[in-house]
């Protein structure tokens, strides 16, 4: 098994185009991630804090020992668009290269309102998003280096990281860069902002930071912070910054787009998704329905407190109703939609594995250790509490194989 981190772009500035190296640059220094405050989910799942800076344009590849020309899954990590790095330890794919028998290049990119923000003044909007195209393309040239076949190449994510990845699998620019496509914990319920929103938002910014295009980046994450929750109120977000529509790229309808698209998708969900994000409010198993109706209606716009009384007389508990609501409404259905629209070229496939954290469960993010195999690095994570560590192995190595059977 080999591990390689290389560079994939020039860095040209802040809100500037990333410029793709046409050559392959080898990085034995400490991996980076972009600027980004401490994450919402750092208490239970436990990071690593890297060093961060504003040029880690970096790709993380895995290649199996094996003999011959592998298939690739190119892979965009999560963090709701505002966190996340290839370069933390738990997102070590060796044993995910080696049992699968693929390479695997994981992409560091742009996040928070440096990847996600449109200002007029600047020449390129959704940075994040143009980053991972262009760690795409390096891949798409380079990695028949590393032993890839780049007419086999899967591109994959799981919750941001999949929102990404449905934006290329459905853009029409991109087509030529990929084969097939990999959902895990796809946020489907959430759509690209138009223009005219993401000025309203780079004025926020602007007003708080006059000189923003200079500006100190801590000063930037701490006016992230603050306008991140101040957004999630006002445009409804469940997440503090969204990308851009952008026509040719990032779709203002994914499920419309998807139909359009011949090509084979997997899509993963995991049981109790919303655990990890419901778990510390005070709902217990006899709070009233019509406590809980305002507080789902964020989540759940529709006929809301119909579907409460029908989940809560089915689980018999209203904290277990809002957490199968939420879960459902967010990750379970949009899978199971898309599903439906791809037809014979979708596959969908739950994950669940018993835990010992009563009210989190089988949640958001749980399925990442299983996916990759790096089980030993999440050991201090709150999520692994009790857990059967031999028994997560075994789990771990059916959920690869059955990744293999796909890309391959």
């Amino acid at each position: 098994m080999a591990h390689y981190c290389v560079r994939y772009a020039k860095n040209k500035g802040r809100f500037q185009a990333c410029e793709m190296l046409d050559s392959i640059e080898y990085i034995t220094s400490s991996p980076t991630a972009f600027p980004q405050n401490i994450g919402q989910l750092e208490s239970i799942i436990k990071h690593d804090n890297l060093p961060q800076s504003e040029d880690s344009f970096f790709l993380d590849i895995w290649t199996p020992d094996s003999d011959g020309i592998k298939p690739v899954l190119f892979w965009i990590h999560g963090g709701s668009f505002v966190a996340g790095a290839s370069g933390d330890n738990q997102n070590d794919a060796s044993t995910l290269s080696k049992n699968a028998d693929i390479v695997v290049v994981s992409v560091t990119y742009r996040i928070g309102v440096l990847g996600t923000s449109y200002f007029p003044n600047i020449p390129q909007r959704n940075c994040g998003f143009h980053d991972i195209v262009t760690a795409l393309k390096w891949t798409h040239t380079h990695i028949a280096t590393f032993n890839g076949d780049s007419s086999r190449i899967t591109i994959g994510g799981q919750s941001s990281g999949a929102w990404y990845a449905m934006a290329i699998h459905t853009s029409e620019e991109l087509q030529n860069l990929f084969q097939k496509t990999m959902l895990f914990s796809w946020p489907g319920t959430m759509k690209a902002i138009p223009e005219s929103t993401a000025e309203e938002i780079a004025n926020q910014f602007q007003t708080a930071i006059p000189d923003f295009l200079s500006a100190d980046i801590k000063d930037i994450l701490a006016a992230q912070k603050i306008i991140g929750k101040q957004n999630k109120r006002k445009y409804k977000f469940n997440v503090p910054l969204m990308p851009v529509i952008e026509k040719g790229y990032i779709s203002d309808d994914f499920y419309r787009d998807c139909a359009m698209v011949d090509k084979p998708i997997y899509l993963q969900y995991t049981e109790d998704e919303c655990g990890i994000y419901i778990h510390h409010y005070p709902i217990h198993k006899h709070t009233p329905l019509s406590i809980l109706v305002p507080f789902l209606k964020q989540y759940c716009p529709e006929h809301t407190y119909k579907q409460l009384r029908t989940y809560r007389k089915t689980t018999q508990n209203s904290y277990n109703a809002v957490l199968q609501l939420t879960s459902d409404n967010l990750f379970k259905n949009p899978a199971l939609k898309i599903a439906e629209i791809a037809g014979t070229n979708s596959t969908v496939h739950k994950f669940s594995f018993p835990t010992n954290t009563e009210r989190i469960k089988c949640c958001h993010c749980f399925d990442l250790p299983f996916i990759f195999g790096c089980i030993d690095n999440w050991k201090h994570s709150k999520l692994f509490e009790g857990c059967d560590i031999d028994e997560m192995k075994k789990v771990s190595l059916e959920l690869q194989l059955s990744i293999k059977n796909f890309i391959y």
